[in-house]
Parts: C-alpha cells; sequence; structure tokens
C-alpha cells in the first residue's frame, strides 16, 4: 500500500468534493425532494442531486484511489466500482467514507447550510478527512497527526480552536431540558441539521461547541476528526475520542465536540445535570 494514501485522498476528494459542490449549487432550487428510509427527516431527505453529486464523486475517486473499499452514503451505481467495505473479514483494506450532500433537508429549503464530506479510515481508525461548504466556498481538511487546513485567498492555511463565535449548536434530536440547560450555561444556543456545519464548528470558527444527542456515525466524525486535528476536543459516548472508527466504539450518551477539555466537559456536566432522555424531534 502506497504510504501516500492519505495525500492521494485529500488531493482526489479536494477536487471532487468542488466539482459536486458546484454541481449542488447550480441546481438548488431545481429539484424535488425524494425519501428513503430513515428514521427522521434528515435521515428520509434525498434529492436527484444527491445520486448525481456522489457519482461525480466515486469516479474520480475510483481513478485515484481504485484500491480502497467505498462507504458511501447513497445507493448509486458507482458504488459498485469499488470493494465494500465488509469484503474483508479482518478490515485491513482502507475504507472512504463519503457523503455527497450533508444536511439535504436544509438544502431542499434552499439554506446554505450543506456541504460535502469524506474520510479516510485505515485499520479502524481515521486518517484523514475534508469538509467542503459550496456555498460559502469553504474547504477543510485534515490528515492524522498533520493538523487541520482551511483554503484562504492565499492559499492553505493551518487552523486552531479557540476564538469561534460564541455559540453551542444543538440538534434536532437534542431533549427540551438539555436545550434549556446549555442555554442557562453558556447563552447563545443553535439548531443546527448539518454535521458538516456543526461537527468541525470549532475548527473553522462557527461555534466554540456542539453536542448530538446520539452517538455519532462515521459521517458525522469526518467533521469531529478535523476539530481534532485542530487542536479540539471529541466526546462520544462520554469517552474521550481519538479517531477510532465510531461503529467500533461502546458507550452510550452524546456526542459533543469542543474548542477545548475544558468547555467539552462542561457542555456534558451541564446536560447530565438536566437529565432526560435522548431520540426526541424539534419540529
Amino acid at each position: 500500500m502506497s504510504a501516500d494514501l492519505e495525500e492521494r485522498f485529500i488531493d482526489s476528494f479536494r477536487l471532487a468534493a468542488r466539482q459536486a459542490g458546484a454541481v449542488a449549487l447550480r441546481l438548488q432550487g431545481k429539484v424535488c425532494a425524494q425519501t428513503k428510509p430513515g428514521s427522521s427527516p434528515e435521515a428520509e431527505a434525498l434529492t436527484a442531486v444527491d445520486l448525481a453529486t456522489q457519482d461525480v464523486i466515486l469516479h474520480l475517486l475510483h481513478r485515484d484511489l481504485p484500491e480502497v473499499a467505498m462507504d458511501a452514503e447513497e445507493q448509486t451505481e458507482t458504488v459498485a466500482l469499488f470493494a465494500s467495505p465488509t469484503a474483508d473479514g479482518d478490515r485491513r483494506r482502507p475504507v472512504v467514507v463519503v457523503d455527497p450532500v450533508d444536511g439535504t433537508l436544509n438544502y431542499i429549503r434552499g439554506s446554505a447550510d450543506f456541504g460535502v464530506m469524506g474520510a479516510l479510515l485505515r485499520d479502524g481508525r481515521f486518517q484523514a478527512g475534508l469538509v467542503h461548504l459550496p456555498v460559502s466556498g469553504t474547504t477543510c481538511w485534515a490528515v492524522r497527526g498533520g493538523g487541520c487546513f482551511v483554503d484562504g485567498p492565499e492559499g492553505p492555511r493551518r487552523v486552531h480552536t479557540g476564538g469561534a463565535e460564541p455559540t453551542i449548536f444543538y440538534d434536532p434530536r437534542t431533549p427540551a431540558a438539555w436545550r434549556d440547560a446549555l442555554s442557562r450555561r453558556f447563552g447563545h444556543i443553535e439548531l443546527s441539521r448539518c454535521s458538516a456545519v456543526d461537527a468541525p464548528a470549532p475548527a473553522t470558527g462557527r461555534a466554540r461547541g456542539g453536542i448530538s444527542a446520539g452517538h455519532a456515525d462515521r459521517r458525522q466524525a469526518i467533521g469531529l476528526f478535523l476539530t481534532l486535528e485542530a487542536g479540539g476536543a471529541v466526546r462520544i459516548g462520554g469517552q474521550r475520542w481519538q479517531g477510532e472508527d465510531p461503529e467500533l466504539a461502546v458507550g452510550d450518551g452524546p456526542s459533543i465536540v469542543a474548542e477545548d477539555d475544558a468547555l467539552a466537559d462542561a457542555i456534558l456536566a451541564a446536560v447530565a445535570s438536566a437529565g432526560g432522555g435522548v431520540g426526541q424531534s424539534i419540529p
């Protein structure tokens, strides 16, 4: 296996995400909503753009990284170009995770808060990840141990957590009691329906931290990985997260992202003091 797999992934996905983002921008407001099986409006949202942009991404990735297994969000024919992530019982094959339009419900409603996300996992750990936000043109990426970077007018620049907007994001499943506790403790809290926005928020400067009432999955973890490499803190199921595949993680409880350990612990303490369950939806 090539030693520069992570760099090749970033180079390829950086271009693929921009191409997919351009397609999504061109077609926003011009496509009809569809549905797919899911447990929430976010999970069920789907458009033809999700399918078309995934094809754009996977064709380019297959040209550049044909050796990887593919864990793609949508069931398109291009997925068959790759090995299945479950084809190797010992999980030794690197896995690429793709979400062509994260925040589809936002996209359908005309919001700017949607993104293109992808990551590379090897040996059960995140090795590289990238988030592209088409409306702002922001592309943020990271390689394990190499820091987090964002595109700027003069080229890529390294980013660190700290100095973000004084906001705490929460997701649609967050119970009302938790929201009240967060508001009392931190002041400004804000609903986010897009992991591409809230998970890397401490790295991009959109918020100091955020909470998701459920256990993070591989796609949400893409943005969490960017925050981690930018110097932030992540908790999954109440445990410190260091880039392990969330599908292999144990423990129940919220997923928390923050600019530092102190804030992560404060968010966890606030919701713990409020009690209450998870899985409740916000209209």
